[in-house]
């Protein structure tokens, strides 16, 4: 059976792991989740910032608005405007600086359980 919905829905938030970090307020977020996939809107000001961290979920972005630095480990990275994709494979370090405000939207699967509030594997998270 499926299921129909409207991002509306779902409440506008921050990530839970990245509160109390500056500027984690910069960061807004939808989260919708089935048993196997999560999908993200995201919304991000200018100067949002997640650093490098690495999970077991692979992910795929698609910036609808803006423009974002995605970083892939510590050498490789490229700014990403409407129109850009990017996939981060599974245990792949990884981070984003918003340069503009930018509207997203991410998949991952499996769900990144590290969303919800209360929830975090923390060996996963800002590793140095």
């Amino acid at each position: 059976m499926g299921y129909f919905h409207q991002w509306a829905d779902f409440p506008l938030r921050e990530i839970g792991y990245l509160q109390g970090r500056p500027d984690s307020a910069k960061l807004m977020v939808r989260i919708m989740s089935s048993s196997r996939m999560m999908a993200t809107q995201i919304n991000a000001k200018k100067g949002a910032f997640v650093p490098l961290h690495h999970h077991e979920a692979e992910q795929i972005m698609f910036v609808i608005k803006g423009q974002m630095l995605a970083m892939i480990g510590k050498d490789s990275s490229q700014v990403l405007g409407p129109g850009g994709i990017w996939v981060v494979p599974a245990n792949t370090p990884h981070g984003v600086e918003y340069v503009e405000d930018t509207e997203a939207v991410e998949v991952v699967s499996p769900i990144r359980l590290d969303n919800f509030v209360g929830y975090t594997i923390p060996h996963t998270f800002f590793d140095p």
